[in-house]
């Protein structure tokens, strides 16, 4: 199938910091004890970071994309950008079926709420009926494997927990398309094993799958095709093995993370 899954055209994402309205508390404190009659220039002056620069691509229906980059270089912006959790400054994103995001820690979760709540929730939140949630429950809980504690409140759980819940979520649901930041970094080793086992099924289904991750060699095992960003722009879109050793030996070069 060629028509596209993903397409980003032309997307831009600044983030504005208003000088002179600081948020720690001693700020406040000062602001309100010595009063000034105006704001310094410096004070004045708002300034401007952008994490995505003019962004596009196309990820086909049923490809397998892994996207990489340093610290910084705008992978999780972008990814919050295509599951429509921010929006971009500029250009737009398509994307054509039901999407499941695997975000960062505690995205789309509600930690007041019962793991069996929670379920329910991010299911709706993908589209799903109730009926359907119901039907893939029990699979989602043993994939979790988190039986014991489904009616504890999820904020007993630890972070490797909430990633394990996210992702049973998302891989057992079957989304169309499936986005998944660099989260299995707080899972260990041996449900990391069965979340990749479970991306290769999902991506032999012919789902739409973009990864983000700094683990080369997964990204080079699952994903054909490599996108790479650097300083919120994209310098590189290829065959995995080509993009990924052009990477290794800028980071070498530069002593980048």
């Amino acid at each position: 199938m060629n028509e596209s899954g993903i397409e980003a055209r032309g997307i831009s994402k600044k983030f504005t910091r208003f000088k002179g309205h600081g948020h720690a508390l001693h700020e406040a404190i000062e602001r309100a004890a010595f009063p000034r009659a105006a704001p310094d220039a410096r004070d004045a002056t708002n300034s401007v970071a952008w994490a995505l620069r003019e962004v596009s691509f196309s990820v086909r229906h049923g490809e397998c994309v892994g996207l990489i980059g340093h610290n910084g270089a705008g992978k999780s912006v972008l990814l919050r950008i295509l599951a429509r959790i921010t929006r971009p400054t500029s250009g737009e994103a398509r994307l054509v079926g039901r999407v499941g995001a695997v975000l960062e820690v505690g995205a789309g979760f509600n930690r007041e709420l019962t793991v069996r709540e929670n379920v329910f929730l991010n299911g709706a939140i993908l589209g799903m009926k109730k009926s359907e949630i119901a039907h893939k429950f029990d699979d989602i809980i043993a994939f979790s494997e988190m039986g014991v504690i489904v009616d504890q409140p999820l904020k007993v759980c630890s972070s490797g927990m909430n990633v394990r819940l996210a992702f049973a979520i998302a891989a057992q649901l079957e989304p169309e398309i499936l986005l998944m930041d660099e989260v299995l970094a707080v899972a260990d080793a041996d449900y990391v094993r069965a979340c990749l086992a479970r991306l290769r099924v999902l991506a032999h289904e012919g789902r739409t799958i973009l990864l983000v991750g700094h683990d080369l060699d997964m990204i080079a095992a699952l994903c054909p095709r490599v996108l790479w960003l650097e300083h919120g722009r994209l310098i590189a879109d290829g065959e995995a093995s080509a993009v990924i050793a052009e990477y290794r030996a800028r980071v070498a070069a530069s002593g980048h993370a």
